[in-house]
């Protein structure tokens, strides 16, 4: 396949590091999948991904994942560092099914461009909060996004990253991945009943928001405070990055329930000492 040409909008592309495929194959493939994943699997399309979640029976994160069809059966892309978990969960399942998961099949290197039309036999995948796409020729006449051009897109679009906003202690609905990565309308998964649950009658007790400030340079995470004579711990920030166009610090972070209501907030380091004020922006 020849090189993909310019993105409108986003132009660069970046090298995708640090995933691992499976293949997932067998007659009762696509069975074992819907019971596992919170999307339903029969509507995917070949050379088309979809964000998806694996979830523990009480609804939290086991794994975020990528997952599209194949010509025999599904390809499964997930974080690297997930790999054994993944495995471990997903083999614990498969009992007397007719499913086969195969390992490695990520082509070396995958390039990604986010935005533009998706060129054929191009795999079309979000990455960053655009819709884009994967190829496997370096892309000719447009340069590579640095890691800070990369961070503003995620931080930016409000996409949160595993080891940053996303671990196996967080719920789909606190990190807003119900927008992008459930169907509501699908047959029964694990984990099913607390994310449905969560979305008829209950509430979770932190959300994702983004943030705006002017912060000054702290390691992460950061408490986030009120603004107040005696203040009050109302979140964590867990992602920022400067976006010099703005001359502002663009962050993402959870907030407790009570305090979405707050206009604005303190971004306060493990010294206890503030490194900048944050103002909630949507994401």
């Amino acid at each position: 396949m020849t090189a993909a040409g310019p993105a409108p909008g986003i132009p660069g592309f970046f090298e995708v590091r640090d995933k691992v495929r499976f293949s997932v194959t067998g007659a009762d493939a696509r069975r074992f999948l819907n019971g596992q994943l919170t999307i339903d699997v029969s509507r995917l399309k070949p050379d088309s991904a979809r964000q998806a979640l694996i979830l523990t029976p009480k609804g939290k994160l086991c794994a975020p994942i990528h997952v599209w069809a194949s010509k025999n059966g599904f390809v499964i892309e997930t974080e690297a560092s997930l790999r054994d978990d993944f495995l471990a969960r997903m083999e614990r399942y498969i009992i007397s099914d007719d499913v086969t998961l195969t390992e490695d099949l990520c082509p070396s290197p995958v390039f990604h461009l986010p935005g533009g039309a998706t060129p054929a036999g191009a795999l079309a995948i979000s990455r960053v909060g655009f819709p884009g796409f994967d190829v496997s020729a370096r892309p000719q006449g447009l340069p590579e996004l640095t890691s800070l051009a990369l961070d503003l897109l995620r931080i930016s679009t409000g996409t949160p990253l595993w080891g940053r906003e996303l671990s196996a202690d967080t719920l789909p609905q606190e990190a807003l991945l119900e927008r992008v990565a459930v169907d509501f309308d699908k047959g029964c998964y694990v984990g099913q009943e607390v994310v449905s649950r969560l979305k008829s009658v209950g509430r979770v007790n932190r959300v994702l928001h983004g943030f705006l400030g002017a912060l000054e340079p702290a390691a992460l995470p950061l408490a986030i405070t009120t603004k107040e004579a005696s203040p009050q711990n109302a979140g964590i920030l867990t992602s920022t990055t400067h976006d010099f166009e703005l001359a502002q610090t663009l962050s993402l972070g959870y907030l407790n329930r009570q305090f979405e209501d707050f206009p604005e907030f303190l971004a306060v380091d493990a010294a206890g000492s503030a490194v900048g004020e944050l103002k909630k922006r949507p994401i």
